[in-house]
């Protein structure tokens, strides 16, 4: 393993640290009742509102227009290790004024569901195939 690959392991593990703790409480949260509806102009939940990741606060248009917002920055970073950490820490930021994801599979779901080419780009700025493995 190269000195690279462990920063970005051990970066990945410190802010994983940082960004997740309690996003996993089971039991605390009701239940969400609304079921994604079929529609021309894409997936919306029952109460008209674009999807949100579960057990997060935020929508998944406000993280995919943050994300969108951030490419041109994570373009001008020179590795793939250094657009890691940026991005790791950046979101941390994001996430603790906009509520945390469950986890890294519901922002997928979120962001595949609003912004499937936003997404696709910065996972390929970051060379992860997903925010779970993020």
């Amino acid at each position: 393993m190269t000195s690279q690959r462990r920063l970005a392991a051990f970066l990945t593990l410190i802010i994983s640290t940082a960004v997740l703790p309690g996003c996993t409480s089971a039991g605390t949260d009701p239940p969400s009742t609304d079921a994604p509806t079929p529609g021309g102009g894409g997936v919306t939940r029952a109460s008209g509102e674009p999807p949100a990741a579960a057990g997060g606060s935020y929508s998944a248009t406000d993280v995919c227009t943050y994300l969108k917002g951030e490419i041109p920055a994570l373009k001008q970073i020179g590795s793939p290790v250094g657009r890691h950490a940026n991005l790791a820490g950046k979101l941390a930021t994001f996430f603790e004024s906009h509520g945390k994801p469950e986890s890294g599979a519901a922002l997928d779901a979120a962001t595949k569901a609003e912004c499937p080419a936003v997404r696709t780009e910065v996972l390929s700025l970051i060379e992860v195939d997903s925010f779970g493995s993020f």
